[in-house]
């Protein structure tokens, strides 16, 4: 047939997320993070500002405006970017008060067993332990951070 409508067997790898210029590194309690741009879009040329969280040799990327609305409170669940992760970024307290509103779920039985201060990265389906639990104290320091960081 012919080539320009061939299509590739292999599927693409996610956009490799870039690091900012200027951001300086945030590490605390088996967390790190890092203030990162990621390609988005059909080509990759649209980039969008995210924050790049790792625990261990695990790492995902969320959008940065969101987390800084999920530590102000104004969200309780942010979703990862660029990849098919099935993990999210959530408070405990916004997981409880769903649960206690009559949609009792698997998170919400986790949740109610870490402070309502807390942040947490689980996956979907909740069955197995959250990636991690992020106390307050390091919420404080990562919020710190995030607020320093250039928009």
């Amino acid at each position: 047939m012919f080539p320009w409508m061939k299509r590739d067997t292999v599927p693409a790898l996610p956009p490799a997320a870039i690091p900012r210029a200027g951001g300086i590194p945030w590490h605390g309690d088996g967390l790190s993070a890092v203030d990162v741009d990621l390609p988005h879009g059909r080509k990759g040329t649209r980039l969008i500002h995210c924050v790049q969280l790792s625990v261990g040799e695990f790492t995902v990327e969320f959008m940065f405006q969101e987390v800084l609305d999920l530590l102000k409170g104004r969200a309780h669940v942010v979703d990862p970017m660029g990849r098919e992760q099935d993990v999210f970024l959530c408070n405990a307290q916004g997981v409880n008060a769903a649960a206690t509103a009559g949609k009792a779920s698997e998170a919400g039985a986790w949740m109610a067993s870490f402070p309502a201060d807390a942040l947490v990265i689980t996956r979907v389906p909740p069955t197995e332990p959250p990636v991690i639990v992020i106390p307050a104290d390091t919420v404080e320091s990562l919020a710190a951070w995030l607020q320093k960081q250039p928009k």
